[in-house]
């Protein structure tokens, strides 16, 4: 409303110039209308100049704007009752001014100050009209009789004029607030769902483009511009096939609504894609084009292959598993006689000699199937709560008395209390000796052993670092370290960090390796903290 007063301002002393122009090309010409008329002429102009500055100036100060509107319209009245009278009175052409008065307070008060304000001009001006009638005031017309029925006659059609013009106008304006109300509350609504369409669309992790009937590409989605490598600004309005030459023209949806295909980025890199297809119809249901969703089928395929090969490994394990059982018992029947035939006299010592590498190598042969089987079917877990810092120092005691360990090792245990995990003492006992075993291997004998064991996460993970200071492990070998049948030691099995490995993930841990050439080697265990 503020708005609207103030553009009445600018209306206001627009109108009063062009009356004040009025009565000046009137002076000029000599038009004379009334006696003395433009001294009162110009005294109403004046007036009317004078009420405008003062409703300006209250419209900063005051805040009840609508009753300073409604003395406005009073004053306005009034004022064009003056000009009426000095202008002709009852024959003035001023006349119309009213219904200016009336229209304006319409547009702005809506049908309440429109008819306030046919109201005001009405009785002005019959006032007017009745003081000329009975001489109360001269008339300029003197010459012009007022009968009766005929002021009557003019009364009614001028104060019918002002309410059927105050009303009207009164009406129209309420109807436009009320649908400029509407209009803007459809506007918010619209907005808010098209913000909420888009935020959907662009929120949708699968990629969404859109195309016309021609085959011509419309709109892309964030997702679908990340999957493929590129920006919409640059595909738009070009033809599906630029983009997918394996989806022939008039071929999309039909007749399948699913296909594959793979897709080669900008970047080089290929990706599969799989795609799905359906109508894009408009509000009024007619068929616009084609909406065609897709995703990066990249890691499901891998993650398909993969579980192929674990299938097929576990196939694998398993009868690799029946052989190692089946190869266990003759071959414990081969150690047993070759002892027996060792204590008979009889064996020379060429003889003896072969004996020893057969008994050595079956050794190894049943050390290796034990380490297989423990591999590919270990043991069924037996947690409990497990103080990682005692079963630490437990395992050291022990190991630190087998054959493995040398004087010319030094040993440097970090290890925070109370630290408890759940899981196996025994696996985890497993777990320790191999890579015990391994980081003396790396080290010749010789070196510094640390173990180092935490808190991290906020307390909620243990982490085990064990690291020596070995030759370390070449940078094209280290991703294949946790590799079943991977060793780099001469007679190893290559299964030590694979059962490391597997215990390790059967305690919904995670093991990880670090190392550099002459610098030696670490792996970090990472286990859920109890």
């Amino acid at each position: 409303m503020q708005l609207r007063l103030k553009k009445l301002v600018f209306y206001r002393l627009a109108l009063i110039s062009a009356l004040l122009l009025m009565g000046l090309l009137f002076h000029l010409k000599g038009v004379f209308i009334f006696w003395g008329p433009y001294t009162f002429f110009n005294f109403f102009i004046g007036l009317l100049y004078v009420t405008t500055f003062i409703f300006a100036l209250g419209l900063r100060k005051i805040e009840q704007t609508t009753l300073l509107t409604y003395l406005q319209i009073v004053s306005d009245a009034v004022g064009i009752t003056g000009i009426v009278y000095v202008t002709g009175g009852g024959l003035s052409f001023f006349f119309p001014l009213y219904v200016l008065v009336v229209l304006e307070a319409g547009v702005i008060l809506e049908r309440q100050g429109g008819l306030m304000a046919a109201s005001s001009c009405g009785i002005s001006y019959g006032l007017l009209l009745i003081m000329e009638y009975y001489w109360v005031i001269p008339s300029s017309a003197s010459n012009f009789p007022y009968y009766s029925i005929y002021l009557l006659n003019k009364l009614f059609l001028a104060i019918l004029s002002l309410y059927l013009a105050g009303y009207l106008t009164g009406y129209l304006a309420e109807e436009v607030r009320k649908r400029g109300g509407e209009l803007k509350k459809t506007r918010e609504d619209y907005s808010r769902l098209e913000a909420f369409n888009r935020y959907v669309i662009q929120s949708i992790q699968s990629g969404l483009l859109t195309i016309d009937l021609d085959e011509r590409i419309t709109f892309l989605n964030r997702a679908g511009e990340e999957i493929l490598g590129i920006r919409i600004s640059q595909h738009r309005y070009r033809p599906l096939t630029d983009l997918f030459p394996e989806i022939e023209k008039g071929s999309v949806g039909k007749p399948h609504p699913r296909t594959e295909i793979t897709f080669q980025r900008p970047d080089g890199g290929e990706i599969g894609l799989g795609f799905s297809f359906s109508p894009l119809k408009n509000h009024k249901g007619k068929e616009v084009g084609k909406i065609i969703i897709f995703q990066d089928l990249t890691h499901v395929k891998e993650m398909e292959e993969s579980m192929r090969r674990s299938e097929k490994l576990a196939t694998i394990g398993q009868l690799a598993a029946g052989i190692a059982h089946e190869i266990r018992n003759p071959l414990a029947s081969i150690s047993g006689a070759i002892q027996l035939l060792k204590e008979e006299d009889q064996a020379g010592e060429s003889t003896e000699k072969l004996m020893e590498i057969i008994l050595a190598e079956s050794n190894r042969l049943n050390r290796l199937i034990t380490d297989f089987l423990l591999y590919a079917h270990p043991p069924k877990l037996e947690k409990k709560e497990v103080d990682v810092g005692a079963l630490v120092d437990d395992t050291l005691e022990v190991f630190s008395r087998s054959p493995q360990w040398t004087q010319e090792i030094k040993l440097s245990k970090i290890i925070e209390p109370n630290v408890t995990i759940t899981g196996d003492p025994s696996q985890l006992q497993q777990v320790l000796w191999n890579l015990f075993i391994n980081a003396v291997d790396a080290m010749d004998g010789k070196g510094l052993l640390e173990v180092r064991v935490l808190k991290d996460g906020g307390g909620q993970e243990v982490m085990l670092l064990i690291s020596d200071s070995g030759k370390g492990i070449p940078t094209k070998e280290i991703n294949r370290v946790f590799d079943p049948f991977f060793t780099t030691k001469e007679g190893g099995s290559g299964l030590g960090l694979s059962i490391v490995h597997k215990i390790v993930e059967s305690h919904e841990g995670d093991i990880s390796v670090e190392s550099q050439s002459d610098r030696g080697t670490t792996f970090t265990l990472t286990f859920p903290a109890s």
